[in-house]
């Protein structure tokens, strides 16, 4: 089960749980039993599974990533463009990879990741999403969101991303995004920014890992998911998104979430349940 909540300023907290069943996970299980489809959003995640800590670099295409059969796995997923400051180095050369943290971040960032994420990790899902059967929020899960952001921010601070990342969503990386969700032009943007288009693609390689044709694609994805989980026809769905046809969407749904727009709507009917809206998360 997948639940994902917004941390304000940010990003994404985002836990994975262990199927119900483990004993059925055994080496000889089918390969979709024993893991699970993490569909692209453009984002840079701090991943603990287990007791390891990775970085996946921003996602551009779906990746299958390997269950923890020992607890969940839970992660910190920052805001697109925002990367580059959690882990002080240009992106693009991590883009659609999992790495161990230690190549990626400085041993003493990613042992204080690693722990507060250790710590978010340590309790049930229902404290960790702050929610209950219903929805319904309870104190202790009130309380537990917020000893749960105390931890995000503390990781924020270990990595000095905090002003940063504050300052980038705010600023170019906010239009270029907004731009991107109104499927503008590379050059209409470019212009808007003072900015020649090829010093935009070199920024955004920098600080997103991709360019801004990639960036369009990623976000007509996202809205195309956030449609479906409102329940709209797939025909809508193609067509409100910004796809210029069915087979469009079907193919480059594919591409992003790894399964069909029909067979990521059967598989959502057996899975959890995001806290956000999907076309928001980070941005």
């Amino acid at each position: 089960m997948y639940t994902e909540r917004v941390v304000a300023g940010l990003g994404v907290l985002w836990r994975v749980e262990q199927p119900a069943a483990p004993a059925a996970l055994a080496p000889g299980a089918p390969l979709d039993l024993r893991s699970t489809i993490v569909p692209a959003d453009g984002c840079a995640d701090f991943v603990l599974r287990g007791d390891e800590l990775h970085v996946a670099g921003p996602s551009t295409t779906w990746m299958r990533t390997q269950l923890d059969l020992h607890g969940p796995t839970v992660g910190l997923r920052f805001a697109p463009g925002t990367a580059a400051a959690a882990l002080r180095r240009p992106v693009a050369d991590l883009r659609d990879v999992l790495v161990p943290a230690a190549d990626a971040v400085d041993a003493a960032v990613a042992r204080r990741v690693a722990a507060a994420l250790r710590a978010i990790a340590s309790r049930s899902s229902a404290h960790a999403t702050g929610r209950i059967a219903g929805g319904r929020s309870t104190p202790a899960g009130t309380s537990a969101r917020v000893a749960d952001d105390d931890r995000v921010h503390a990781i924020a601070r270990a990595t000095g991303a905090a002003g940063p990342i504050a300052c980038s969503s705010e600023g170019w990386a906010r239009m270029v995004l907004r731009a991107a969700d109104r499927a503008e032009s590379l050059g209409a943007i470019a212009f808007r920014l003072g900015w020649s288009e090829r010093h935009l693609h070199r920024k955004m390689l920098a600080e997103f890992g991709y360019g801004y044709a990639a960036l369009r694609r990623l976000r007509r994805g996202l809205r195309a998911r956030a449609a479906m989980h409102s329940g709209a026809a797939l025909a809508l769905v193609a067509e409100q998104a910004g796809y210029s046809d069915q087979s469009h969407f079907t193919r480059e749904f594919a591409r992003l979430n790894g399964e069909s727009p029909a067979a990521y709507l059967r598989s959502r009917q057996t899975g959890g349940r995001s806290e956000s809206g999907d076309a928001e998360s980070g941005a």
